[in-house]
């Protein structure tokens, strides 16, 4: 029974670290590669590619800020500025989590009726 009990709790350890490593790999990816809504942002750079211009060498990583309601925190550091961004993972949306992430979302291309952060 015990060795049951110790094999299933084995399981669920692993099932976790499966979905937060999936969970930490498709929001950096999603956030990195976000350009915007609507037309515009097919050929908009993405955030990836704004930030290496305007803060080069910086480091992209991300912790589970809320597991529970499925929040994500990614990050985009330099030795001088940090930019934070939430990705809420079930509703597919990105979030800023500091003024530097608000302002670098608020220049992207907008969709025609004025939909936010995918």
């Amino acid at each position: 029974m015990l060795l049951m009990l110790v094999c299933m709790v084995a399981t669920a350890v692993v099932l976790q670290a499966m979905f937060e490593t999936g969970d930490h790999t498709k929001s950096e990816r999603i956030v990195r590669g976000y350009r915007g809504e609507g037309p515009a942002a097919q050929s908009a750079p993405s955030l990836d590619e704004r930030l290496a211009g305007r803060a080069p060498g910086g480091v992209w990583s991300s912790e589970i800020a809320n597991g529970c309601r499925g929040f994500v925190r990614v990050r985009y550091t330099t030795p001088t500025v940090e930019y934070l961004f939430d990705y809420d993972v079930p509703e597919h949306r990105i979030h800023p989590g500091n003024p530097l992430a608000e302002q670098l979302l608020g220049e992207l291309p907008a969709a025609p009726s004025g939909g936010g952060a995918h």
